[in-house]
C-alpha cells in the first residue's frame, strides 16, 4: 500500500496526474465504454459495453494501467489497442509474481526484455515500450527498457482475385438486397466496415447536377463529404427507399442500414428465407456472419481450385490496389481510404507494378527481357507501358516503374531485380566484364578484401 501512496503522490505533481486523479474512473474495475466518450452508436456496432481491469495482483501497476488506458483514448487510439494494452500489462502482472518480483524498482532493462521474448510480438513489444515511455514522461515511475529487435514482415496485401470477384458479382444476389448494397458500396467506396455501418440513414447531399455522400472516417474522427457517381447515387437512394417501405418513413432509425435477423428460420438456411429487418444498428459480427455463409453458399474458389475466405476487409484492399493499378496519386488514394498516412500505399504499388508486368507480357509489347514486340497494341494504356517499364542504361535497360519513385540503387544497375539485358548490350557488358577483372587484379595486388567482394559478386 506504501507504494501506492507514493504513486499517487507523483501523480498529484504530473500535469496529468493532476487531471486524471479526481476521475472516479481510476477507483472502479469495469468501465463503462460511453463514459470514455465513445458514442452509444460505436458500443452497439463493436458490441462492447465495458472494458474490464480484473485479474491485476499488484494494485501499483492496476493504476498505472488504468492511467495508460486514460492517455490511449485521449490519443485517440482505436478501442481494440486500448483493450489489448490492458491485457499485455496484466500478463506482465503475472509475470512478475512468478518470478517473484513485486516493487516497481524491481523492473530492470533485463527483466522487460525477458517478459517480452516470452511472446515476441510487435504488439506486446509496443505496448511496454509506449507504457514505459508514458509513466517515464509524467515522472510516475521511471524504467529503462531496450526495444528488441523484431524482423518486420512486409504487410499481407490481401485483394480479391479477378476470378474469386467475378464469382462473387455473380453471386451477389445470394444476399438480402440491404446487404447486397452494403457491400456493393464498400468495394465502391472503400470504406472500412466500421464507417459503412455508421453511415447516416441520410448521408446524400445535391449540389446543381453533383451528388455528394457524407461519410464517416475512422483514423481522423470525422464526418465529410465526398462526391460520388451517380450510380453510387441511386445504390444510396434504393437503400433509402428500402428503409422507407420496411420501416417506414416517418421512422426514427438513423441508419442506412438495419438489422437483418433470420435467428426464426435457423433449420433452413439464411440464404432460403425471408428475413425479418428489425431497426437496429448492424454489427460487426452480424456482417461476418453473412459473409461466412455467403463463401460457402457462393463456394468461392481461387484459380487453384482453394475456398477463399471472404472478409469484409477485402473490398476495401481490393479498392485500394484497383486505384494504385490505375495510376492514382498516393494522396489521393489516401482521401477515399481514409488513410491516417501513406505507410501502406507502397505495397500496394507494389501490386499493381506485378499486375502491370504480366498485362506487358501477355500483351507481347515489352517482355521481362526488354525485347520489344512488332505488334504494337491500339490501346493507349498499354503504348504507356512502354514509357513506364523500359529506360536505356550503360549496360541494358531498366524496368524500374516511376510509380515506385526515384531509384535507391543508382550506380548498381547489374545487382539490381530491374535490370534486363538484350544481345545488342552483349559488346558493351564483354568491355565492362574484362574492365572489372583488371579491377579484381589490383584490389587483390592492395589487399582490398570488401573491395574483391563486391567485384566478385559482380562479375558472377
Amino acid at each position: 500500500m506504501l507504494i501506492l501512496e507514493v504513486l499517487k503522490e507523483r501523480l498529484i505533481k504530473s500535469e496529468l496526474g493532476q487531471e486524471w486523479i479526481k476521475n472516479p474512473l481510476l477507483f472502479q474495475d469495469i468501465w463503462s465504454i460511453e463514459e470514455l466518450g465513445y458514442t452509444e452508436e460505436e458500443c452497439k456496432i463493436g458490441q462492447h459495453k465495458n472494458i474490464y481491469f480484473h485479474g491485476f495482483s499488484l494494485s501499483w501497476l492496476k493504476l498505472l494501467t488504468k492511467l495508460t488506458v486514460l492517455a490511449t483514448i485521449r490519443q485517440k487510439f482505436s478501442l481494440d489497442t486500448a483493450t489489448n494494452r490492458i491485457t499485455y500489462l496484466r500478463q506482465l502482472d503475472e509475470f512478475l509474481l512468478t518470478k517473484g518480483y513485486s516493487q516497481p524498482e524491481d523492473l530492470t532493462d533485463t527483466l522487460l526484455r525477458e517478459y517480452v521474448s516470452q511472446r515476441t510480438t510487435k504488439y506486446r513489444q509496443s505496448c511496454i515500450a509506449y507504457a514505459v515511455r508514458l509513466w517515464d514522461e509524467e515522472g510516475w515511475v521511471k524504467l529503462s527498457y531496450t526495444h528488441i529487435k523484431i524482423k518486420k514482415k512486409l504487410p499481407k496485401i490481401e485483394t480479391i482475385p479477378e476470378e474469386v470477384l467475378y464469382q462473387i458479382y455473380n453471386k451477389f444476389d445470394l444476399f438480402p438486397p440491404p446487404l447486397e448494397r452494403l457491400f456493393r458500396l464498400q468495394l465502391v467506396l472503400g470504406c472500412r466496415i466500421g464507417e459503412m455501418l455508421r453511415m447516416p440513414r441520410q448521408c446524400l447531399k445535391q449540389e446543381g447536377n453533383k451528388w455528394f455522400l457524407l461519410r464517416w472516417i475512422e483514423k481522423r474522427k470525422q464526418w465529410q463529404f465526398y462526391e460520388i457517381h451517380h450510380l453510387v447515387t441511386e445504390l444510396v437512394r434504393e437503400q433509402q427507399k428500402f428503409l422507407d417501405f420496411q420501416l417506414g418513413a416517418d421512422s426514427k432509425f438513423d441508419n442506412l442500414f438495419c438489422n437483418v435477423d433470420v435467428s426464426s428460420h435457423r433449420s433452413r438456411g439464411k440464404f432460403q428465407v425471408e428475413p425479418v429487418y428489425q431497426p437496429e444498428i448492424l454489427t460487426y459480427g452480424g456482417t461476418a456472419y453473412w459473409l461466412r455463409g455467403f463463401r460457402e453458399e457462393a463456394d468461392l474458389k481461387d484459380k487453384y481450385g482453394n475456398k477463399f475466405e471472404l472478409t469484409s476487409h477485402h473490398f476495401r484492399r481490393t479498392k485500394a490496389s484497383i486505384m494504385a493499378y490505375c495510376d492514382a496519386e498516393d494522396e489521393y488514394i489516401a482521401a477515399v481510404l481514409g488513410h491516417g498516412s501513406l505507410d501502406m500505399l507502397p505495397h500496394y504499388r507494389q501490386r499493381s507494378l506485378e499486375r502491370l508486368e504480366k498485362e506487358a507480357n501477355s500483351k507481347g509489347y515489352v517482355d521481362k527481357y526488354g525485347q520489344v514486340s512488332s505488334f504494337k497494341p491500339r490501346k493507349l494504356r498499354y503504348e504507356k507501358l512502354a514509357e513506364i517499364l523500359k529506360v536505356s542504361t550503360p549496360l541494358g535497360e531498366c524496368h524500374r516503374p516511376t510509380i515506385l519513385g526515384d531509384c535507391q540503387s543508382r550506380y548498381a544497375c547489374l545487382s539490381c531485380d530491374h535490370h534486363r539485358v538484350t544481345l545488342e548490350d552483349k559488346t558493351k557488358l564483354e568491355a565492362d566484364y574484362a574492365s572489372l577483372k583488371q579491377d579484381l587484379q589490383q584490389a587483390t595486388t592492395v589487399g582490398q578484401d570488401r573491395r574483391v567482394t563486391e567485384i566478385n559478386r559482380l562479375l558472377n
